[in-house]
């Protein structure tokens, strides 16, 4: 009987464990942007070299990058800067099947911007991003969003709209 018991003690204290946190932390970046992500995200600075902003869950397969981008950087403006980050998606060999689903205007904060959401097939798995440009006064950023399989997408589509809306810069 006490084994019983210590067993059931030891899964209780597992699942417990497993229990992510609802909780959000403000995460500055470099002095020129800052936004609020899920407590349970951590630095990963291996999803794309210079990013200066890279949290991941491995384990809920939840990803995102953030970065800044240049004004002056071959004229770019919200519009082009996005067709570029989705036509790098298209029209690679990164994704196979890639397909924009929607795309929209979006205000962070008082910034201007616009969103577009893309899914395809990466080594035999479906990955949906959401890519975001938002221009700042100084510079426009660069925030893309990715999760694996429409189930997770839709289950994290509430995080990944506070994460956007929650971006300003500083």
């Amino acid at each position: 009987m006490k084994k019983i018991v210590f067993a059931v003690a030891v899964m209780l204290l597992f699942f417990a464990s497993c229990k992510y946190s609802g909780e959000y932390e403000t995460v500055a970046v470099a002095n020129k942007f800052s936004v609020d992500i899920p407590s349970w995200l951590k630095e990963d600075q291996t999803l794309k070299p210079g990013a200066e902003f890279q949290y991941a869950n491995r384990f809920r397969n939840f990803y995102m990058i953030g970065e800044s981008i240049g004004k002056a950087d071959a004229a770019r403006n919200i519009s082009s800067a996005l067709e570029g980050y989705v036509t790098h998606l298209c029209d690679t060999a990164i994704m196979k099947n890639a397909l924009l689903t929607d795309s929209l205007t979006v205000i962070a904060n008082g910034l201007n911007g616009a969103r577009a959401e893309v899914f395809g097939k990466m080594d035999g798995e479906t990955i949906y991003f959401s890519e975001v440009v938002l221009e700042g006064k100084k510079e426009l950023y660069h925030l893309s969003i990715w999760t694996r399989s429409e189930e997770r997408k839709l289950h994290f589509k509430g995080q990944i709209d506070s994460i956007i809306y929650s971006f300003r810069e500083l």
